[in-house]
């Protein structure tokens, strides 16, 4: 890509309406909220026990649920008459009361959109930067970075009351609130073209700013049109982002874990503590619960 392509991009990306910062809703987790989220990974089953249209003979999960997680929105397609052009993504919060979910939905849909660019990026960086100082520079720049979601419309949601039962047998109960949205081509275009810019922004280094820049193209097609996951290897990512979260990968190890072609390292190099939600979200609506 051209400096002038890039230039014109990012000068497009500034004109996005910025939503304001929605941190005080109250993402934030507490310790002791931390350590529950914790005991629920290693929780022995999972059960839904509501959802939304329940009473009007809506199944507990919709046919196009897990296809759309998994990267398949044609089934979504059939239910939804949405232009070919259009992005469309998924996203899920959890709270304690559908209230509450419903309030933090969209700071959680923003923060998964940043992870899955934060790995695109970061699986690139570990191989096209020459040194593991540059990698980490990216890798704090990457992680700084939010998304904002301006220009996207909300097409549908829908909930799932989840029950686990620990090892200790004691039952907790937790809404799941997934939420789709749509967006213009262009517009996703500006999303990520004001990620990456706000990426090189923090980077001090002309040389890693100009790879970073550069990556403009790959990133966006990797991340536009998701391609669809078989159920190993949604599974298999799904194991290894639960494994992240009980024992995180040492810094030491990142680097060469984005290095690898292995779909599941990638997922648990990227995978953080805020990925809790999403991680436990998916274990309780893949068919291995």
């Amino acid at each position: 890509m051209n400096t002038r392509k890039i230039v014109m991009i990012v000068c497009a990306a500034l004109i996005i309406t910025v939503i304001g910062s929605l941190a005080a809703c109250g993402t934030a987790k507490t310790p002791s909220a931390e350590i529950s989220a914790q005991a629920e990974l290693t929780a022995d089953s999972y059960r839904i026990v509501d959802w939304k249209d329940r009473s009007i003979g809506e199944t507990a999960s919709p046919d196009w649920l897990l296809p759309a997680v998994r990267g398949n929105w044609n089934v979504f397609k059939n239910d939804w008459p949405v232009s070919q052009d259009k992005v469309l993504k998924i996203g899920v919060a959890r709270h304690a009361t559908l209230n509450g979910a419903q309030t933090i939905a969209e700071v959680q849909y923003a923060a998964r959109l940043a992870s899955q660019l934060r790995q695109s990026v970061l699986s690139r960086a570990a191989v096209s930067l020459g040194s593991d100082g540059e990698f980490d520079l990216v890798n704090n720049a990457a992680t700084q970075t939010q998304v904002t979601i301006a220009g996207q419309e909300r097409l549908t949601d829908f909930w799932q009351l989840i029950e686990t039962t620990g090892n200790d047998r004691r039952t907790n109960r937790v809404y799941s609130y997934w939420i789709v949205y749509a967006c213009d081509s262009l517009v996703w275009d500006q999303l990520v073209a004001k990620y990456i810019y706000d990426i090189v922004g923090l980077l001090p280094e002309t040389r890693t700013q100009q790879v970073i820049a550069g990556m403009f193209n790959e990133i966006n097609e990797e991340i536009k049109y998701e391609r669809e996951r078989t159920q190993a290897q949604f599974n298999a990512e799904l194991t290894a982002r639960q494994q992240a979260l009980i024992q995180p990968i040492p810094s030491s190890e990142i680097r060469s874990a984005f290095q690898s072609n292995d779909p599941a390292q990638r997922a648990a190099a990227a995978t953080t503590q805020a990925d809790i939600d999403y991680v436990l979200a998916l274990m309780a609506l893949s068919e291995r619960r």
